[in-house]
């Protein structure tokens, strides 16, 4: 609206009570934002694809990915409809005469595939559409357990300059509590391999408020991920989820009243800022332990555009695979479109109804500014 940085924390601090702390994070953010979408047009988008299958199930997780066997085994017919989707996605951005800026593999565990499957995802992609230099391209590799040095170099070769190795916390004991199966040594392993590979960005997340994690360890976590060298470094706080494991309810899960992960998050805060890192993306969750946020933070030059169009809902984002949701974001930001893939892999197999051309060119027509 025009209010200047003072203006907006005298704002949130005095007539909606937020304290100065979270006025000035806020603030900080999104004039980081304002550089990055400075000259994102209208008809700018980007592209998600969804792995939605992981090695194992972490016990805070609620998203929809799979972990057995015989999800495994849909993998390759999985890829297979996934691939179509991208090809029939990349003609309709096309056609709508719309512009690629970014490109998102996500999960999941998208390292979960093998390099030969890594080849042919990233090799459709490729083909379907325009991956111009300036085109931002991430890969989510996430869990250590499932990354290796010949995986890594399927991803740079297809093009990819950005990815994730998501450790979550460098404490085995918290490590084993919360269901991840690796050791944080193997995470060390993982981090160096993709630095050896030499990708133009490498993101870490850690969470805040995990059982059995305390203020010793937390900070550990947290020099660990800034001593290797990770670009961006994402801080979440600990949610808890219906679907998930970790429950509300239960002896020693965590602080019920957050103490712990409000501390833990507000020293990533100081401790990343003197580290050279700045807010640049930040949103809230339901049920998440403290009332605290996730936040993310970059290195000069290093933040990630996606997430700041997905969270933002600042552009169209096109969406390919299983849970996943194209957003079509009119010129004017005042109106979205939403088309939901089904979100378990057999249902997409069977019954999937991707958006149609007619329907997202139908959407942009009739949300023209006028004049």
């Amino acid at each position: 609206r025009g209010y200047s940085a003072e203006q907006v924390i005298e704002l949130f601090n005095r007539d909606y009570e937020v304290s100065l702390e979270k006025s000035t994070l806020s603030v900080e953010t999104a004039l980081l934002q304002q550089k990055m979408l400075a000259n994102v047009k209208p008809n700018d988008c980007g592209l998600y694809v969804s792995i939605p299958f992981c090695p194992t199930r972490c016990d805070y997780c609620s998203f929809v990915s799979y972990s057995n066997q015989k999800l495994f085994s849909l993998i390759p017919e999985y890829l297979e409809k996934l691939m179509q989707d991208i090809r029939d996605t990349g003609e309709m951005i096309k056609n709508l005469g719309m512009n690629l800026k970014s490109v998102y593999i996500g999960g999941g565990t998208p390292s979960i595939l093998e390099p030969d499957q890594i080849d042919r995802l990233l090799n459709c992609i490729n083909q379907s559409v325009d991956i111009s230099e300036d085109v931002e391209y991430t890969f989510e590799a996430g869990r250590p357990d499932t990354v290796t040095p010949e995986k890594l170099i399927a991803v740079k070769s297809g093009g990819v300059k950005r990815i994730s190795i998501n450790p979550q916390t460098t404490s085995d004991k918290v490590l084993e509590k919360i269901g991840r199966k690796h050791t944080s040594a193997r995470f060390f392993e993982a981090a160096n391999q993709a630095f050896g590979i030499g990708f133009d960005c490498i993101n870490a997340d850690l969470i805040a408020g995990l059982p059995e994690d305390s203020e010793e360890t937390f900070r550990k976590s947290l020099e660990d991920v800034i001593t290797l060298g990770f670009d961006n470094i994402t801080v979440h706080t600990l949610s808890i989820k219906n679907a998930a494991n970790i429950r509300f309810v239960g002896d020693g899960y965590y602080d019920p009243q957050g103490d712990f992960a409000r501390e833990s998050v507000k020293y990533a805060r100081a401790r990343l800022k003197v580290s050279g890192y700045a807010p640049y993306y930040l949103y809230r969750q339901k049920n998440t332990v403290g009332n605290a946020e996730n936040t993310g933070y970059t290195k000069p030059g290093k933040e990630n555009l996606y997430n700041v169009l997905m969270m933002e809902e600042h552009s169209t984002v096109f969406a390919c695979g299983a849970g996943s949701i194209t957003k079509l974001v009119s010129p004017n930001r005042d109106e979205i479109l939403r088309h939901a893939f089904p979100k378990y892999p057999f249902e997409y197999l069977r019954d999937n109804k991707p958006l149609s051309y007619e329907e997202a060119a139908a959407f942009f027509a009739s949300v023209q500014p006028k004049g």
